[in-house]
């Protein structure tokens, strides 16, 4: 037995290997560079499945799930019944990731007899299995000693759309008498929606201990959006416990009642920042000319100090009455908050304040440019691109981010050239050049993001590749199939993650990409 403790944890890091895109480690530049073996061919998988090593017989069963490779199902499902911990491990984890639906009972059989594998095992092929019908099999680990495992099991429920066992759930949780267990019932009801959990979630507010029981029943009371929260919920604004404040907004947010605004809007007084924070978001976020009205109120009055909330409301709430008021503050360097007031423009979406904005965002003020950038590209105000071009240049490099995030979003090509000669002078800012580069539509964009793999900057051609991935422009295969073909084997791996994307095919040779091409291309 002890030979195969290490097995669980390797075999979890090498299910993650196999299941998520390659995001390759720097290479040290002073070593020699990392020859890349192809992988197995699935037909040496499939006879690696009767191998007599068992962890080549295990590692064959994960990478052919991963692959989704069907004809392995029947030899995985003898698997199970495997005598290494290890191989049955693996098995499990292949057959969820097929979906093979058949194999569902016999998983749930092994989660609960398996002594030698942990549950959370056999629980993760059940998640990836996507069959609610086991949920009747999962659900009673809710109750389980270890803290971890039930919030595991919560994320299983959700995944597989457990919904029909919530009434076993809120039974379950009614008898429940550990505080602690309690988040983990709430977590769930809550996530599942079931509506009838509202009076035991109700009660379990009751308790004002600042426990992750509270904030969990705060949240779970939005998630099922519970008609008798209103009261308990805004009263948690007010309370010290911070998480609960957080998730108590939250849940205002999701049941969306209108006719709690005026109460959130009385919050807006507090002297604590947290509690301002989320009143505003509140105010912000449910639709309401009535919180709109309110927080105009504030900004056509001698008091200051909400000034910021009330801009970010007006605006959030696309109250076209405030923008008069809303620019003649933006001027003026004395308003506090100006951010707030240019980002208010922006949501409020009338082209008329552009002129404005272009003025403030090149003012050199320590509060304005910002937000003016922003609203700038969400206005998609063309005629700003060079004012927002001027911005790169200004050496404030918060600024610029915003001004690259507009450029962006106005995605004028124009912009082309000093976004090329700014990547040649700023290489580690490259991320952010490129995803701006990307969002314009021409050729010209297309070959300066092409360029820019073929460097040997690791911090310019990861992102160039990642911006080809996403772009998914087919002009740029012939490209990629040269990486595929190439010596550096960083770019080679990126290159298929990038092909997979641009393609929808997924080969992991480039032999195998070559052969695709010869029959597309």
């Amino acid at each position: 037995m002890q030979k195969y403790l290490f097995l669980v944890p390797f075999f979890f890091a090498l299910t993650l290997i196999l299941n998520c895109d390659p995001v390759p480690p720097k290479e040290d530049s002073g070593s020699t560079e990392e020859i890349v073996s192809e992988e197995q061919t699935t037909k040496e998988l499939l006879e690696n499945l009767n191998s007599t090593d068992s962890f080549t017989r295990s590692q064959a069963a994960v990478q052919l799930g991963s692959r989704e490779e069907r004809s392995a199902i029947p030899k995985l499902k003898k698997l199970l019944s495997d005598k290494e911990p290890g191989v049955r491990a693996g098995a499990a984890i292949a057959l969820g990731d097929l979906k093979d639906k058949s194999s569902a009972t016999a998983i749930a059989n092994l989660m609960w007899s398996d002594t030698e594998n942990p549950k959370d095992v056999y629980l993760d092929a059940l998640t990836r299995l996507k069959d609610p019908s086991v949920g009747n099999r999962i659900y009673p680990l809710l109750d389980d000693a270890n803290a971890t495992l039930r919030l595991q099991v919560v994320d299983a429920l959700v995944q597989i759309g457990a919904n029909a066992v919530g009434s076993q759930i809120l039974n379950l949780a009614s008898k429940n008498k550990d505080r602690e267990k309690d988040k983990t019932y709430a977590m769930a009801l809550g996530k599942l929606k079931i509506s009838a959990s509202e009076s035991y979630l109700l009660r379990l507010t009751q308790t004002q201990d600042e426990s992750p029981t509270l904030a969990a029943a705060y949240l779970a009371l939005g998630r099922i959006k519970a008609k008798k929260a209103n009261d308990v919920l805004v009263k948690a604004l007010n309370l010290p416990y911070s998480k609960g404040k957080e998730n108590a907004s939250m849940a205002l947010i999701e049941i969306g009642n209108p006719s709690v605004v005026p109460k959130v809007f009385q919050a807006l007084q507090s002297n604590d920042p947290e509690t301002k924070l989320y009143v505003t978001d509140v105010l912000c976020s449910i639709p309401s000319k009535e919180a709109a009205e309110l927080a105009f109120g504030l900004l056509n009055g001698k008091d200051t100090k909400n000034w910021g909330s009330a801009a970010k409301i007006v605006g959030r709430q696309r109250f076209k009455e405030a923008r008069l008021r809303i620019e003649e503050l933006l001027e003026k360097e004395s308003t506090p908050e100006r951010d707030s007031f240019a980002e208010a423009l922006g949501w409020i979406g009338d082209k008329t304040s552009v002129p404005v904005l272009r003025k403030v965002l090149l003012s050199g003020a320590k509060e304005g440019p910002y937000g003016s950038a922003w609203a700038l590209g969400i206005l998609g105000a063309k005629e700003a691109v060079p004012d927002l071009i001027k911005a790169l240049d200004m050496g404030d490099a918060k600024l610029m981010v915003y001004a690259l995030e507009a450029l962006g979003s106005i995605a004028d090509p124009s912009s082309l050239p000093k976004l090329k000669e700014l990547l040649s002078e700023r290489p580690k800012m490259a991320p952010q050049i490129l995803s701006t580069v990307a969002l314009i539509p021409t050729e010209e964009a297309r070959l300066i993001i092409e360029e820019a793999t073929k460097s040997k900057d690791a911090d310019v051609y990861r992102p160039a590749m990642e911006e080809i991935a996403k772009r998914k422009d087919k002009k740029s295969i012939p490209l990629l199939l040269t990486f595929a073909n190439g010596d550096d084997s960083e770019k080679r791996k990126l290159s298929y993650y990038a092909l997979t994307a641009v393609t929808g095919q997924k080969f992991r040779t480039a032999k195998d990409w070559n052969h695709w091409a010869k029959g597309k291309l």
